[in-house]
């Protein structure tokens, strides 16, 4: 059976971030390929994912692209092309600040879930970031060599060539009226 490491990129920044429980589903099915951020790391990243809640812990490995950053508007028409997500609600979302960003969810590798109980096990002083911390730190590479020993259970590549070249066209389109 392959392990973590096998789809593991060391020239890359590796995260730790959260995401809600239903969001981690919709990733697993496949019907997630975007994840909404107010703020985010910039460039392209991987990440372990931490399942939030009661039955919370680590069971999905991503990788994303760099984030899309624009305007609350853009980023809605992108939702709704890409993912087929609601545009108003995507809209509320960002428009306090008119701005925030997608990352674009290139890969994911699903592995048997590590409990939080494990996790500070390994790593007594980690705390669960609500945004992201960084894996890679020193402080940090016990966890994270930990994870990368871990079983795949089933690795799946998103398909963005196409879903690039409509942000590309969606970012050309003006954006100074809200159209949905």
């Amino acid at each position: 059976m392959k392990k973590i490491s096998n789809f593991y990129d060391p020239q890359l920044p590796t995260l730790l971030m959260s995401i809600h429980p239903e969001y981690v589903n919709q990733i697993l099915q496949g019907t997630k390929i975007i994840e909404y951020r107010k703020r985010f790391f910039k460039e392209k990243f991987q990440a372990f994912v931490y399942t939030t809640g009661a039955q919370g812990g680590i069971q999905l490995f991503l990788t994303c692209a760099p984030a899309i950053r624009d305007n609350a508007q853009v980023l809605a028409k992108i939702g709704q092309n890409i993912q087929h997500d609601d545009f108003n609600e995507i809209y509320d979302y960002f428009l306090p600040k008119n701005t925030g960003c997608i990352l674009p969810i290139l890969a994911t590798t699903s592995m048997e879930k590590v409990a939080l109980s494990k996790i500070r096990q390994i790593l007594p002083s980690i705390a669960i970031p609500q945004s992201y911390l960084f894996l890679d730190a020193p402080d940090k590479l016990i966890l994270l060599n930990f994870l990368l020993k871990q079983d795949a259970i089933k690795h799946k590549t998103n398909q963005w060539e196409h879903h690039f070249a409509n942000i590309a066209n969606i970012k050309k389109e003006p954006t100074d009226i809200r159209l949905f």
